[in-house]
Formats: structure tokens, sequence, C-alpha cells
């Protein structure tokens, strides 16, 4: 059974260069072998694996647990949060590198496009360029710039270039909204503010009405939907009880949306919690997922979870490699 991987990362080592030598809000730290980084005092980001950075050493774990292509992507922090002067020519450097590095890997690597989203218009030619002459499957955009909705107006022209283009958009957290609060209660980024970061952002888009405007577009809602599969009763009440206090206005309820316009992945590392996200979305529309290379769960655990579910084997297959086979066009 083929494994296609669509959310892992690859911290290319001269972004983290230029991250040491020219970020004012970012800090990386080397700490034993470690790689910390922090955004604003709050850590954001561990690097401890080879291949986290080197591409060889990826394709070595590939081979040892048995995944066949991965969809690779930066992850946080990215270009959004450079000076606009640095963030445009970056982006456009790291997509050669990762259209480099999948033309070099005979198959095995695909690649989502990063975007300068402080500039609009550079991101809508970017997102052309990384399509058209990179062979870009997909983008990956976060879930807030530089604290501003992604569901704000400006955005807009993202979505509609997305959806004619028919590349989906992987919606990573970025440093999150609640990075302070957090702080102050002493809990771990990723632990909570990833996930709510994410979620508001997709319930954001459908409360927007972004959906409505843009059908074709397609969505994926990482680390297994985030909090959204689980809330759903609740998002949909609260559309109907403050929709008209906030001028929403959508043709369809709100987890309607979500089941037609998004897929999730499969990390959550843990079966119960697929099976409630399977029961509300259906084996098509998740897809299989590790989170390559940070610390959280890992690739067997990863397998494992779906391996374990329920499920006749053509359902399995469909999480493991048919779904994304199906979607990017594989």
């Amino acid at each position: 059974m083929r494994i296609i991987d669509v959310h892992n990362h690859l911290y290319p080592k001269e972004w983290l260069d230029y991250l040491e030598k020219h970020s004012k809000t970012l800090a990386v730290r080397k700490k034993d072998d470690k790689i910390l980084i922090y955004f604003k005092g709050t850590r954001l980001a561990t690097i401890e694996k080879k291949g986290h950075i080197d591409p060889e050493a990826r394709l070595q774990d590939m081979d040892e647990k048995k995944i066949d292509v991965q969809i690779i992507s930066l992850s946080t922090p990215s270009v959004e949060l450079a000076p606009k002067r640095d963030g445009i020519p970056w982006a456009k450097r790291l997509n050669d590198y990762f259209a480099t590095l999948c033309q070099r890997s005979k198959g095995r690597f695909q690649f989502y496009a990063v975007l300068p989203l402080q500039d609009i218009p550079a991101s809508i030619k970017e997102l052309e360029r990384a399509k058209t002459d990179l062979g870009a499957k997909g983008i990956i955009m976060f879930s807030n710039v530089c604290g501003k909705p992604i569901y704000f107006q400006e955005f807009y022209p993202i979505y509609e270039a997305a959806s004619s283009l028919n590349l989906p958009i992987l919606i990573h957290p970025g440093p999150p909204i609640t990075s302070t609060v957090l702080k102050k209660v002493m809990m771990p980024v990723p632990l909570f503010g990833f996930v709510m970061d994410t979620t508001i952002a997709v319930t954001g888009l459908i409360y927007f009405g972004i959906f409505d405007r843009f059908p074709d577009l397609k969505i994926i809602h990482p680390h297994l939907g985030g909090v959204f599969p689980y809330l759903v009763g609740r998002i949909n009440d609260a559309y109907k009880a403050y929709g008209k206090d906030y001028r929403f206005c959508l043709k369809k309820e709100p987890s309607q949306y979500y089941r037609e316009n998004v897929y999730v992945d499969s990390i959550s590392f843990h079966t119960p919690s697929l099976l409630c996200a399977i029961e509300f979305m259906g084996t098509d529309r998740v897809l299989f997922g590790t989170d390559y290379a940070h610390p959280i769960g890992g690739i067997d655990k990863a397998i494992k979870s779906v391996r374990a579910l329920n499920l006749k084997e053509e359902e399995k297959e469909k999480i493991f490699s048919e779904n994304a086979k199906r979607l990017f066009k594989i």
C-alpha cells in the first residue's frame, strides 16, 4: 500500500541562516543538538532531526518508514514575517529550491509553494510562477499574517487565483494570535495555539463567505482539522445565534462548507480522534500526514493510528494515498 505524506516540513539551511542573522522578531538558538526558534520570546519551532534540514537524511527516513512520496513545505516561521524587501525574493528563492529538490528526487518529493503574503500582487505573481514554471502541487498559507486574519478581503485575490489554477491551500499554523496569552498561562504554543489558530482561520473563511465566492476552492486543515470537527454543533449554532450581529450571510450551514471544501490530514496520533473526524468528514476527505520532522508525534505513530482504524483496507488506502493522488493529481 503506497503512502503519500501531505504534511511535513523542510527548513532550507540558507533560510535558517537568514533568520539567525537578519530577523528582529525571531531568535534562532542552538542548544545541545537542537535548533530552537523563538518568536517574540515564545518558542515556536524545534529542529532536532537531520531530515528537517537535510534532504538526503529525509529520504533515508522515508525509505526506513516506507513513505513513498512527501509533499514538502516550509514550516513557520515563513517569508511573510520578513520585511517586504526580503520576503518577496526569499519566496522565489525557496520555491526554486523546493522545485529543484523535487526534480532531483525522481518523484519522491512534491511541494507546496510559499507566498510573500505581505504583498498580495507579488503573491499572485509567485503563485502563478510556482504552478506554471515550477510544478507546485499546492500552496501553503499561514493562519494569520503578522496577526491579521487571512479571511479579510485583501486576501481574496489569493483564493481567486488558487481556485482558478486548481491549487489546494494548506492552512498551516503561523505564530498564533494567542501567543501572549499562552505565555502568560505557561502553556506551550504548539499544544493549543496552533490548532486554535487554524480553526479560527478556517472558520473565518466559512463565516465570511469565501467558499460562496470561490466554490471550487480547496483547503487542507491540518492536525485533523484543529478542533473544528469536534465543535461542529457549536460552530453551526453560533452562526445561527450571532450571524446577524456580524453580518454573516451564508447559503448553507457552516459545517456543509467544511465537508465540501475542506480536507483534513490524519495528524493526531490518536485513533479515537481519527474515528470522530471520519464520522463527520468521511474517509474521502482525510489525507495522510506525519508533521515530520517536528518533535510531536512521528511517522511511526502516524502510520500506526491509521492502520489501527476498524476500516476496510480500501478505506485505509484512500487515507494513505488515493485521496492525495486525486486532490493533487499525483
